[in-house]
Formats: C-alpha cells, structure tokens, sequence
C-alpha cells in the first residue's frame, strides 16, 4: 500500500508552547488496541530519543527507559519537553515529557551511563545464549503472533514488523519468544536508532505473552521499564515474553532481551487487566 506512512512522526521544526520540539503524529504510529491511539513503545522511543541527542559531559549510552504511559497517547501533533534532573561524568537522568497541547499523556525518566573499556575476569563476561539465529528461522506475518489484530487500519504492528518465531507457540495464549525488526522511521529522515529499537521491541511483551486472548480479557500496560547492558547489534531483537494475571485486574509482563551475539537486557510493564470493550 503506497499511501502507508514511512515513519511514525514527522518534525515540524517548531518549537511548542512549553518549549520542546514538536511533531505530527502519522496512522503509522497506531496501536492496534484502538484506531485513534499510538503503540506505547513507539511513543516511549520518541522520548527516548530526546534524551539520546542531549549534549553529555563524557561519551554515554541509555541504560534504563522508565515510562509512565498516563493515558492513551493520541495519535496528532504533539510536544516532547526534555529536563535534565542529574548531570554527571558517570550518570545522567532526563525527564521527558510527551504533551498533547497543555494535557501531559507520558512521561520517561531516562538515565544514561558514561561508556568504557573494562578488562573483566572469565567468569564475569560469560554470556548467555540467544535463542536462535533470527536468519535460520522462517519470517511469521504478524497476525500469527497477535491474531486479535487480523484486521484492522493502518498501525505499526500491521505495517512496519516483520516477526520471526523463536520458541513457543504464538497462536495460542502463554510463554513466547520471537525475533522482531522494524521496517520504518521513527522520525521521518532519521535512521531508528539501536537504542530506540529495543525500546519498541519491549513494549510487544504484554502482547506476545498475553494469557488469554485480547476479546476476552484487556491486557493493557500502563508502564514500560527496560534495562540495556549495551545496545543491540543488527536489525533483530528477541524478548522472550512471560505474564503474570492476578484476577484483581492486576499483572505484569517481562523479557529477557537479545541480540544475535547475546543477551542485551530487559523490560517489565505493569498491566491494567479488564473486561474488553
């Protein structure tokens, strides 16, 4: 379909009200929870990627994306305001907020660590083993792995995943692991950065490890943490998804993160549990 967005947010070049960069939102930032909100994760990249173009004392990577998802995010123009809270040689934290006009919709909290060279003893730098080889699998459309979004508009899941089963079986509710890479922009121009793509790969957690379907229970995540050791390498990244439901609406869903030489890190994301519709 050639009228499909190649990116999921185009800069205006403007300056907002509040002070921050401003951009509209295309459909391909969709969810396919609802046609008229954005996929978390992709909002919670753009807010990384604030942080990831702030000046920094010494040479520094993400190490933690705390972000606070206060309500779904609309899928228009809108603000991204960055304040740095901690300046350091060793450790920096921003604050980053996404606003739709004056009503804040998320909020990061995002710290980045200084990069080094450490020489580290065997046993410190054994590593565990990806699940696979993302090339020796076959390449799943992305209905098999979430079949309550067979049809549906333009969204990001539909539209810029390609998905490759690792382990587990994705056409039924429960523990899964799976390969995901992203065929678009966040920003249009810009190329997505590793950081920013492992920030959208956690956010598929709830969903891949969902333990009953989505018209049967509403399984939305009002958070997503994620922890990287280092960024990936290559196009590919695994997360190996695992939910815990408590039936007082209450759970959580997390991963182990890989790359194709190794593990990378992890996420977690609270869980708003519900009647669907």
């Amino acid at each position: 379909m050639s009228d499909i967005p190649t990116a999921c947010y185009l800069p205006t070049g403007e300056r907002g009200t509040h002070g921050g960069e401003v951009f509209e939102s295309t459909r391909l930032a969709a969810a396919e929870w609802y046609p008229d909100g954005q996929h978390g994760g992709v909002a919670a990249a753009l807010l990384t990627r604030a942080v990831e173009r702030r000046p920094s004392l010494t040479e520094m990577e993400v190490a933690r994306v705390t972000c606070e998802l206060f309500r779904v995010v609309p899928v228009t123009r809108l603000e991204v305001v960055s304040e740095l809270v901690r300046e350091g040689k060793r450790i920096q934290t921003t604050q980053v907020r996404l606003l739709d006009g004056d009503l804040e919709v998320a909020r990061a909290l995002v710290q980045r660590l200084r990069v080094a060279e450490l020489d580290f003893p065997d046993s410190a730098s054994e590593q565990i083993h990806p699940p696979s080889d993302p090339l020796t699998v076959p390449e799943e459309p992305f209905t098999s792995v979430m079949p309550f979004a067979a049809e549906g508009p333009v969204s990001f899941g539909r539209h810029a995943v390609r998905i490759r089963q690792a382990e587990g079986t994705f056409t039924e509710p429960g523990p899964a692991t799976v390969w995901l890479a992203f065929d678009a922009e966040l920003v249009a121009g810009e190329p997505m950065s590793p950081t920013q793509r492992a920030v959208i790969a956690s956010d598929f957690s709830n969903g891949l490890s969902r333990m009953a379907e989505a018209w049967e229970v509403l399984f939305m995540n009002s958070d997503l943490s994620v922890h990287l050791a280092r960024p990936p390498i290559g196009e590919w990244v695994a997360l190996d998804g695992e939910s815990i439901w408590n039936p007082d609406g209450r759970g959580v869903a997390t991963s182990h993160l890989f790359d194709a030489h190794g593990p990378i890190g992890r996420a977690t994301q609270t869980l708003f549990l519900g009647s669907p519709g």
